[in-house]
């Protein structure tokens, strides 16, 4: 439940927040492309904090750039580490209250977050992501990393949103996505370098930067 990133290197001392299920879903490009982009951020030097445990495509990612030397953290709410149920944490383990507070703690650490293919809990953390945004609680780059499409449905559902006048446009412009890894990070690098505005207002003036490949 749990999240990760840019053209300019981001320095060693950033790290990039990752967020996926426990799950590692049924088609093998999820798995392979996400140990693609745990080798993407070692090459770049960036360091991962992701919500704890070696299981599902976190786990991958996770233990992706530890065992390659990459520096990773891990925050897990207290009652889910008691029960040991995702396994032991790459790197330094540290507990938290709940959900909120695991997010609340990564927030206060990370540059970005990249959002994986996920169930419900990644869900929870992607939208508490957006709507601390909406809300201007942070003004971190968010990405999906739309593997094999899974986030087609999700996309159109929120472009269906703001056509209806149930979501801002500045709020649909919160975060950003690609089905590949290298693309993502870039993208996330330069908006990162111009906190607070959209990455389309500096990459693709009049457009949004959000397009729906299919």
């Amino acid at each position: 439940m749990y999240f990760r990133i840019m053209g300019l290197t981001i320095p060693e001392s950033q790290y990039v927040m990752s967020s996926a299920d426990c799950s590692i879903g049924d088609n093998p490009r999820f798995m392979a492309t996400t140990v693609d982009l745990g080798r993407e951020l070692v090459r770049r030097k960036i360091r991962l904090t992701y919500g704890g445990g070696n299981v599902g495509l976190q786990g991958a990612v996770a233990s992706k750039i530890y065992n390659n030397g990459g520096r990773v953290r891990g925050f897990i709410p207290g009652y889910i580490a008691t029960r040991g149920v995702y396994g032991p944490t790459y790197g330094a383990e540290y507990t938290v209250s709940s959900n909120y507070y695991k997010y609340f703690e990564m927030n206060h650490i990370v540059e970005a977050f990249i959002v994986l293919p996920g169930g419900i809990d990644t869900m929870e953390g992607l939208f508490t992501l957006i709507s601390w945004a909406s809300e201007g609680l942070h003004n971190k780059p968010i990405g999906l990393l739309n593997i094999h499409g899974y986030f087609n449905n999700l996309i159109k559902f929120l472009d269906d949103a703001v056509r209806q006048n149930f979501m801002a446009l500045n709020q649909r412009k919160l975060f950003i996505s690609s089905f590949l890894v290298d693309e993502l990070l870039d993208k996330l690098e330069i908006a990162n370098a111009f906190p607070g505005a959209s990455y389309d207002e500096f990459a693709n003036p009049g457009r949004l930067d959000l397009k729906l490949h299919l």
